[in-house]
């Protein structure tokens, strides 16, 4: 009997023995996942993809998403007067696909609240503490952002997470210093604004001012160039009336250096003649020192006259 129970006992041990042996599961990896297996010997060093996978029944396997993740955050912190201020952010990020059982291993499953949550904190408390409550309300913002996402990429290079962007949603401040923020900006900007009507007024002076003198260049220019116009004409004619009157001067010598007695007794002996052919001529007398009655004498023989 003892023998039978002994028999029994070791066959039930070695069908168990042989049902672990043999025994698997399967792990689903969906889409934009990868899976990191644990066995009782440590983590194996490759990740699962996407798809079914077989393994060992005492293995366990944990999956991590290589989607883009956003996480929002109320971060309290203190400007540079040391007013509390509360800024609604959020972080983007993903894990590194190639690098999750490093993840797994360094971190695990919750490395946004061992990593990224603290370190936004303490970035946004870093960066909030230079700027005023104005800045950070207004001006600044851009630039807060930037400044804490370096902060944050900086702090997380190496430990597998891929940071993508730090956003700045929301500025709370205490009602009071809203209020005040609020109707500085708007003094400012009625300020530019004033500014700017002014500026735009002496443009427009500036340009009517240049107009006129523009327009005034030209008439002037034009007065001058009337002015050049009649000083020439003026001079033209004096010139002309100088050179004619040269000319006749110069005529005028020039006859009398070769105008001689007999020369002007011919011309005047040639215009009797003229007046003799007229028909409406009847006497002509000549005074010429005496000489007349010769020149009439002449005529008569011509048969050129009659003497009444």
């Amino acid at each position: 009997m003892n023998y039978i129970v002994r028999r029994s006992a070791a066959l039930a041990v070695t069908l168990v023995a042989g049902a672990t042996t043999n025994a698997c599961s399967y792990a689903h990896i969906g889409s934009g996942e990868v899976g990191v297996v644990q066995t009782p010997d440590g983590m194996n060093p490759t990740t699962l993809s996407t798809g079914d996978w077989r393994v060992n029944f005492w293995d366990k396997t944990k999956i991590y998403t290589t989607r883009s993740q956003e996480q929002a955050e109320e971060l309290e912190v203190l400007a540079a007067n040391g007013l509390k201020i509360v800024l609604d952010a959020s972080i983007r990020y993903h894990i590194i696909p190639g690098e999750a059982v490093k993840l797994d291993e360094e971190l695990g499953e919750h490395y946004y609240a061992t990593l990224l949550g603290p370190t936004l904190r303490s970035q946004a408390r870093r960066v909030v503490g230079r700027f005023q409550p104005e800045e950070i309300y207004s001006t600044e913002r851009e630039a807060i952002e930037r400044q804490i996402r370096e902060g944050v990429e900086t702090a997380i290079k190496g430990r597998h997470v891929q940071l993508e962007a730090v956003l700045i949603r929301n500025v709370k401040l205490p009602d009071a210093i809203q209020a005040a923020i609020n109707t500085k900006l708007e003094a400012e900007q009625s300020s530019l604004k004033m500014k700017y009507v002014l500026a735009e007024a002496k443009a427009e002076n500036e340009k009517r001012v240049l107009e006129q003198k523009s327009e005034a260049e030209r008439q002037m220019i034009m007065a001058q160039s009337s002015a050049d116009a009649l000083r020439l004409g003026a001079t033209a004619h004096a010139d002309a009336k100088r050179v004619e009157g040269e000319a006749q001067d110069a005529f005028q010598k020039s006859i009398q250096l070769h105008l001689s007695d007999a020369v002007l007794r011919f011309y005047q002996i040639e215009s009797m003649k003229e007046l003799a052919h007229s028909p409406n001529a009847k006497l002509v007398f000549l005074g010429s020192g005496g000489r007349a009655p010769e020149t009439l004498l002449d005529l008569r023989g011509m048969g050129k006259l009659d003497a009444q």
